[in-house]
């Protein structure tokens, strides 16, 4: 299993230099492209819609006839073009707005950790249903704001334009798609805690820094923070790579609102 570390909201393989709780969130994310990929036909042609650095497209690649990812940013399609390129894996830019294929190209598409990022959340399902054949499949993550922001609250992730409760990412859905089912991924046990522990509403102290501090000190911290293990030599015990694995995920199909990601599988 490839390492892992997390370059503002991407994911890196063999970067990981950090901690458990690291760890936890690369299987986390490794979980539900294996969930997904078992769910694709073989010879299904796959678009991923903000692939990012590429691994998971790749990771898709192995098992369809082929799969192509886009993104917005260039530096992440040419790094993924040379890593991960392939007859059978591409990598392509686009503006983040239109899906530059024809309609009906693919028979699955998937985003992962993206329609919170995009300032028309409507528009981006419409166009994976556009280039969708009939019948065909899309599958989408997206964070469960139940168990990470209180009611009212705006997104404490810089990056998320939204966050969505579990009866919003389905209207969305239901709104363009024949059929469609909202899922969310949980952890079993001591997981679940490790992950959720950071979302829980702080002190009023804690609530006022959070808005008062500048977003440049956030980020000087942050880097500070993560990067006292590697300067301290590292964590000496790394029994948890053998502890945890995708068996400490699952998909929760009842009690969605307490789990960690949302999860949306529809079909046109």
């Amino acid at each position: 299993m490839s390492d892992v570390s997390v370059i503002g909201e991407r994911l890196v393989p063999d970067r990981f230099k950090v901690a458990k709780k690291q760890y936890l969130l690369y299987l986390r994310h490794l979980f539900v492209y294996d969930f997904a990929i078992g769910r694709m036909p073989a010879e299904a042609r796959v678009l991923e819609v903000g692939c990012g650095e590429g691994y998971g497209t790749s990771l898709i690649g192995q098992k369809v006839r082929e799969v192509t990812g886009l993104d917005i940013d260039p530096a992440a399609v040419d790094h993924a073009g040379r890593r991960y390129g392939s007859d059978r894996c591409r990598f392509v830019r686009y503006d983040g707005v239109r899906i530059p294929f024809a309609d009906g190209t693919f028979d699955v598409a998937v985003s992962f950790q993206v329609i919170e990022h995009v300032p028309d959340d409507r528009a981006f399902v419409a166009e994976a249903h556009r280039v969708l054949a009939p019948g065909g499949i899309y599958m989408i993550t997206t964070p469960n704001r139940t168990l990470r922001l209180e009611p009212g609250q705006k997104p404490w992730n810089r990056y998320h334009r939204r966050e969505y409760y579990p009866r919003e990412l389905a209207e969305i859905l239901a709104g363009k798609f024949a059929e469609s089912v909202v899922w969310g991924l949980k952890g079993r046990g001591e997981v679940q805690q490790l992950l959720t522990a950071k979302f829980k509403p702080g002190s009023p102290i804690v609530s006022f820094l959070r808005r008062a501090v500048p977003e440049a000190a956030k980020l000087a911290a942050l880097s500070v923070r993560n990067r006292l293990p590697a300067l301290l030599g590292g964590e000496r015990d790394k029994s948890y790579l053998e502890r945890y694995g995708f068996g400490d995920f699952y998909m929760e199909t009842e009690d969605v609102d307490n789990t960690l990601d949302l999860f949306g599988c529809c079909r046109k």
